[in-house]
């Protein structure tokens, strides 16, 4: 009996920790959340190539001077240096040239570097 009860608690434990998982990447996917190869070395050293990183595609009204963003059909990622409005001035931590953007041309925010994307995807999902 005892054998049987313990059974049933592994179980439902097991089909809860999956149920958890799937929500969790449910949530990260309809958040706006996506993980992405990093490439190229404009944004070194804060971004290398090859590493994952998380990006979300809700943009933010405020102000985005400092942040990463990703924009324009390439998926650049660079850092936005003014923000005047509809028109942003971006230019990438290794990379001489300043470019200059409109809002409509804004992608993502880059989020983080993840070392583990399925942790982070989960704990960004659960949130």
């Amino acid at each position: 009996m005892i054998k049987k009860h313990l059974s049933l608690v592994v179980f439902f434990t097991i089909v809860a920790a999956q149920n958890t998982l799937l929500i969790g990447y449910f949530r990260f996917c309809t958040k706006g959340y996506e993980i992405v190869n990093v490439q190229g070395t404009s944004m070194f050293p804060t971004l290398r190539n090859g590493q994952k990183a998380i990006i979300n595609y809700n943009i933010p009204e405020a102000n985005l001077t400092n942040m990463i963003i990703v924009f324009g059909d390439a998926r650049i990622c660079h850092r936005c240096t003014k923000d005047e409005g509809q028109w942003l001035t971006f230019k990438g931590d290794n990379a001489p040239i300043f470019e200059h953007v409109t809002r409509d041309e804004l992608k993502a925010i880059f989020i983080k570097v993840t070392q583990d994307p399925f942790l982070d995807s989960l704990m960004l999902g659960l949130q």
